[in-house]
């Protein structure tokens, strides 16, 4: 069965995450994703930790192979005309054109949609920036965590009466964005597909990250108080929070949603007469009392296997499960038959287990795609054996650093 996207070619020029997460799930639909990159002043991904211990060079980044699962590799100087000219060459065989650089930078390589649209009049293009690329701050350059500040999103994070905490664990805003332009980009090839017609797709990501976050602006507009941070609480529930479990740094996950829950739970404690109160089983004297509930519930789990003891809440009726570390998601049953994870075989490190889209299609989920491209791996098959160049001129550019 063909993938959703064979045939459609991609001219990438972004770099870091949330460009290149949104191209791999077109490559992962089946895309032909062209990554132009610098092997002068390689992708900051190339570059950052963790490597894998079989490769520390620019090719074994960790994140850089999740990032860019079956796409190919061509490096060009793009500070130099030549090699703006063959941007430009690649870009009048592509359907897609896509970058995230700050604003300026794009435009400062002599490269544009005018440009573009005049190789390619029905090129689709996709433009991001942290803070757009209109409005008072669009020449502000900014990336991930401090856009987790910006944003709001920092200030709904952290320990109850604490600080706010943009450390979040993860890329999770750039991630984000990534599938916004992603969802942005098909909507794209739809419209071309109707009416012949290219356009260009552009995206904030603070505008992305404000968005996932809903709750704290319908809160502040129907009830004027500015949400702050309250750690695993819920302004609703109670109890609702991550308690400790058995073994070095377990935790378990425990939320109740009704007086039946909460009664189950009582009885699954063994009736502690601190908890047993009959008002207690009213929400709101359960929020009231929340620090004596949390640190007896605290107690109760503190000594037991987080995965039997979520298993005999959840055979009472009580949502719970065991805070998953990085191992026992990889190992995780569910997601393995589920098809969420990829296999990758990379020439220098080996196989290795990376996370797909995260969604089930027939003919998508389960395949395998090709490994992250070595840097500059395919020059010779995009320039010379699919644009036509003539091999002297080939190593002409090579020589002279255009190719690169």
């Amino acid at each position: 069965m063909p993938l959703p996207l064979e045939g459609i070619r991609v001219a990438d020029f972004s770099w870091v995450v949330a460009g290149p997460y949104c191209t791999m799930g077109l490559a992962l639909l089946g895309a032909e994703v062209i990554k132009i990159e610098s092997g002068v002043h390689t992708d900051l991904m190339r570059r950052l930790p963790p490597a894998h211990k079989l490769d520390p060079s620019v090719d074994g980044s960790g994140v850089w192979h999740m990032l860019n699962l079956g796409k190919k590799s061509v490096t060009l100087d793009l500070s130099q005309p030549d090699a703006q000219d063959l941007a430009v060459e690649i870009v009048r065989s592509c359907d897609i054109a896509i970058e995230n650089f700050a604003y300026g930078v794009f435009e400062h390589f002599n490269l544009s949609y005018e440009r573009f649209k005049e190789a390619k009049p029905d090129i689709i293009m996709v433009r991001s920036a942290g803070l757009g690329r209109t409005g008072p701050y669009r020449e502000f350059a900014t990336f991930g965590p401090p856009l987790t500040a910006y944003t709001g999103l920092a200030s709904v994070t952290g320990q109850d009466g604490g600080a706010p905490d943009r450390a979040i664990a993860g890329i999770w805003s750039d991630h984000v964005s990534g599938l916004t332009s992603l969802c942005g980009v098909l909507l794209a090839l739809e419209h071309r597909d109707r009416t012949g017609e290219g356009q260009v797709v552009e995206y904030s990501m603070a505008e992305t990250v404000a968005g996932q976050i809903p709750e704290a602006f319908i809160e502040y507009g129907c009830t004027g108080v500015v949400p702050g941070p309250i750690g695993n609480r819920d302004r609703s529930l109670c109890p609702h929070g991550i308690y400790p479990a058995a073994g070095l740094d377990r935790w378990i996950a425990i939320v109740v949603q009704s007086e039946a829950e909460w009664d189950a739970l009582v009885l699954l404690m063994g009736s502690p007469a601190q908890l047993a109160r009959p008002e207690l089983r009213q929400l709101a004297a359960r929020l009231a009392a929340q620090p004596e509930i949390d640190a007896a519930i605290a107690a109760w789990t503190g000594p037991q296997d987080p995965f039997e003891l979520a298993a005999r809440l959840q055979a009472a009726g009580i949502s719970a499960g065991n805070v998953s570390n990085c191992d026992e998601l990889i190992a995780d049953p569910y997601l393995h038959e589920r098809g969420f994870y990829v296999q990758m075989e990379h020439p220098t490190v080996g196989t290795m287990t990376h996370a797909a889209l995260p969604w089930a299609i027939e003919g998508v989920t389960g395949r395998n795609p090709a490994h992250a491209p070595l840097l500059g791996e395919h020059n010779w098959e995009i320039f010379v054996d699919w644009l036509g160049m003539d091999p002297e001129r080939f190593s002409e550019l090579v020589a002279n650093g255009a190719i690169r």
